[in-house]
């Protein structure tokens, strides 16, 4: 039977599995534009979880506003610190002027050079995991973003694995003081590699976005948050969409063989992954001037959230939402958001995915499930944190 009253997406533990697509799926026929007050929340916010009320947000960008913070949770304090000078918290014109410099590392000319070394890692990765298969297929995955995204940034080898670690700690850490301690750990990282660079030019990379200033240099607080946000955005994201495609593979066989066979191309089944995964469960705006979003009038001042999670199973828009399908063709998903705040890092996510898939069509006959996947149980950057996969040569 058909559940009747509105779920509670606040319920302890909902996001510990997949339960919510069920709650989500209900707002979408039932109320999706809500009015959501959790218990012990000062004020209440609008909950957006169609996808056409999604996009319509996220490409809002004169009366839908990211200064005040683009997820459930932060404090106005950290927000006010960061506003306008990290591109995921800042309005234009100073997203514009931010977003011209650093989408300059991610532009196809620089990928084309990046693809021969992230075709590397991967093969190198999957031979390591074929060698030692470990009760956690994560302990794996999580080299490739993390090398790949360290390599263009032109970190020094020897911090790659204290990065990867204090990453991983800052998003996933269910103490909120280590995830704020690794937070601050990371900032202070930039902050004096940026002052370092200052004095040497030693980091190309660095050097490259303070040469790109059209007569309006960055500052060093720009820079530093703007790291962090690359480093983050380049690393836990993608590796919750590889482990997230993995589990999918390995408890449908038949959508692997697809792949192996030729049937569907692993570009296709990227995308299918970027869909299923949904590593940015929900996004933040608020109201900066009276705007209706579907059959709602939302007032300046108020906060909206669209679900993500929710956009990429929306019946009107994906044919069979809940089947995971590598063919799947027209994959319009939001996983990369929409609107001015799209990824910068998208097209390099895609080229890991997609290198990823084709190294273990030529390495890997099969998969195993061998235990019981552990999700991290995040309502904003969901995903896998344990994943008891082996493969098979």
């Amino acid at each position: 039977m058909r559940q009747q009253t509105a779920p509670d997406l606040f319920a302890p533990g909902l996001f510990d599995g997949t339960g919510f697509y069920d709650a989500f799926a209900w707002y979408r026929a039932n109320d999706p534009v809500s009015w959501q007050q959790p218990d012990g929340e000062p004020e209440g916010f609008w909950s957006i979880t169609k996808y056409r009320d999604v996009v319509s947000v996220h490409r809002d960008s004169t009366r839908m506003s990211s200064t005040k913070g683009m997820r459930l949770g932060s404090t106005a304090a950290a927000v006010g610190a960061v506003a306008n000078k990290m591109l995921i918290v800042s309005d234009p014109p100073d997203h514009t002027r931010m977003k011209r410099v650093f989408i300059q590392p991610f532009s196809n000319e620089v990928l084309a050079r990046a693809e021969e070394y992230v075709e590397k890692v991967v093969a190198d990765v999957v031979a390591t995991a074929l060698r030692n298969p470990e009760p956690d297929l994560i302990r794996h995955l999580e080299r490739i973003p993390t090398d790949v995204i360290c390599a263009i940034m032109g970190l020094p080898r020897s911090d790659w694995e204290w990065i990867g670690k204090k990453t991983t700690e800052a998003f996933e850490s269910p103490s909120e003081i280590q995830r704020i301690t690794a937070n601050s750990e990371i900032f202070k990282y930039f902050n004096d590699m940026v002052g370092e660079n200052r004095r040497t030019a030693a980091n190309d990379f660095i050097s490259g976005l303070t040469a790109r200033n059209d007569g309006d240099p960055l500052t060093d607080a720009e820079l530093v948050f703007n790291l962090s946000g690359i480093l983050a955005g380049g690393n836990e994201t993608t590796r919750y969409t590889l482990a997230s495609l993995m589990l999918q593979l390995a408890e449908h066989p038949d959508q692997w063989h697809r792949i192996v066979r030729g049937e569907v191309a692993p570009e296709a089944a990227t995308e299918e992954g970027l869909r299923w995964s949904v590593p940015g469960m929900h996004v933040m705006r608020t109201a900066v001037e009276a705007v209706r979003v579907g059959e709602a009038e939302i007032e300046p001042g108020q906060r909206v959230v669209t679900w993500i999670g929710s956009a990429n199973r929306d019946e009107e828009v994906f044919d069979d939402p809940d089947t995971f399908d590598v063919g799947r063709t027209g994959n319009r998903h939001l996983s990369f958001g929409a609107g001015r705040h799209l990824c910068l890092g998208s097209r390099l996510a895609r080229m890991e995915i997609t290198a990823f898939l084709r190294t273990l069509t030529g390495m890997v006959k099969s998969m195993t499930l061998e235990g019981e996947p552990r999700y991290n149980g995040s309502n904003f950057t969901w995903g896998l944190n344990e994943l008891p996969v082996v493969l098979h040569a």
